[in-house]
């Protein structure tokens, strides 16, 4: 029976970090070992709330497995799950009948519409001031298309303003001053790390709905530069390529099972955390990736190790187009031009998505962790404590592995990805 990783994200655990040194593979002796044990107080969630937050969660591994299915060949990535469910949330509250139903069901949370915005607008709101040390902005957007006369239904309006805090505006597709006025909105809620979401403009499109976050963290003790070498790293396909690998000694929450060892870093005050999880040998990045569970009642426990860690400084970025993994994960209708249901967005036009992508970017050194995503539908119309011996371990990320961002008192994930040396 195929073992799968499981873990509770109701007990979030902390980070744990090196640098390594020089230009060579040498000795990697550090006797300095720095604490990283983690200070984490739940956050006040209702008993719905607990469950649309595991539902979040576990459309947040569903949509990760899907996008990596359908890769050609295994490659570096990264996503932003939470933004595409805000996304979602957004187009879900101007849906009816199948349609609404398809994209309720693919996103998991429960729940009626009200409840579902709720629930994000909780998020939105919250998740910026859960660390003062980390830096988190959420923001939404939406466009509409001032050359086709076209009209929000008031309703789907107030609730983008409402729950989504979207910032609305009308503008002339046809002219090329509203490529760049989009593209700017992306730069500027990015801080640059995504320039731009669109190529082009389409004179066609009755709307865009837009959702950007930007992360930017320093680890809770971050790495020395002067550690950091350069070492081999084994791609996917048996390969080497050489990679700066940063290096240290830490007290971490660490676990093992037959799968992969996990290992979760923690930033600024402990409000967000890293966690990476790395195969065993004998054992794929795609047999992690396709077993990720999350399961509150049969969960591995990960427990304080002193951790010998090596980890790449690396950066990837990634643009994911989800029409299709979104209609293969149940919501094919919203694509659909004969029968999509989007009767509540705008007055007197019946409208499908006809493009849905997400631009995102990590970049991993030894100060931290800076990460950023844009979502974007193009809508046409239709018609712990005291002193302790701990077990020594190595965790040497050179090969292979993937890893997600967690808020820690939420517990959602904001940010998934693998990194594969390329």
């Amino acid at each position: 029976m195929k073992r799968f990783l499981t873990y509770t994200m109701t007990a979030i655990i902390t980070l744990a970090l090196f640098a390594s040194c020089s230009d060579d593979d040498g000795d990697l002796n550090n006797d300095d070992v720095v604490y990283m044990l983690p200070d984490v107080k739940p956050i006040s969630l209702t008993q719905e709330q607990r469950v649309m937050r595991d539902n979040n969660n576990a459309f947040a591994f569903r949509l990760f497995q899907t996008v990596t299915e359908q890769q050609e060949s295994p490659h570096s990535i990264v996503l932003s799950p939470i933004s595409v469910s805000y996304m979602l949330g957004m187009l879900n509250t101007g849906a009816d009948g199948e349609t609404r139903n398809q994209i309720t069901n693919v996103l998991g949370l429960g729940g009626s519409v009200q409840e579902i915005n709720e629930y994000c607008k909780k998020m939105i709101e919250e998740a910026p001031y859960v660390d003062p040390s980390v830096t988190v902005k959420i923001a939404s957007c939406i466009y509409v298309n001032s050359a086709m006369g076209i009209n929000l239904v008031p309703q789907f309006k107030a609730d983008m303003q409402q729950y989504y805090h979207a910032q609305i505006d009308a503008l002339d597709f046809t002219q090329s001053s509203s490529l760049d006025k989009i593209n700017n909105w992306c730069y500027a809620n990015t801080d640059g790390m995504i320039p731009k979401i669109l190529d082009k403009n389409d004179p066609d499109a009755v709307m865009y709905l837009l959702n950007a976050i930007y992360f930017n963290a320093t680890w809770t003790e971050k790495f020395d530069p002067n550690d950091t070498r350069t070492m081999d790293f084994a791609k996917p396909d048996g390969t080497t390529v050489k990679n700066m690998m940063m290096h240290r000694k830490a007290i971490a929450h660490y676990g093992k099972n037959d799968l992969c060892e996990m290992l979760c870093l923690p930033y600024g005050s402990k409000g967000y955390s890293m966690f990476i999880l790395l195969p065993n040998e004998g054992k794929s990045l795609s047999d992690v990736i396709q077993n990720f569970q999350i399961n509150n009642d049969d969960f591995m426990h990960m427990r304080a190790h002193e951790v010998d860690i090596l980890m790449p400084r690396f950066s990837t970025s990634s643009e994911t187009r989800l029409e299709r993994i979104l209609s293969s994960m149940g919501m094919p209708l919203a694509f659909d031009m004969n029968f999509a249901e989007f009767p509540f967005m705008a007055e007197n036009h019946y409208l499908y998505v006809a493009m849905m992508k997400q631009v995102a970017k990590i970049d991993v050194d030894e100060q931290g962790t800076k990460a950023a995503a844009v979502t974007v539908s193009k809508m046409y119309d239709l018609t712990n404590s005291g002193p302790q011996k701990y077990e020594q371990v190595d965790f040497h990320a050179t090969r292979p592995f993937a890893y997600y961002i967690v808020e820690s008192y939420s517990n959602s994930i904001f940010f998934m990805g693998a990194y594969c040396g390329d």
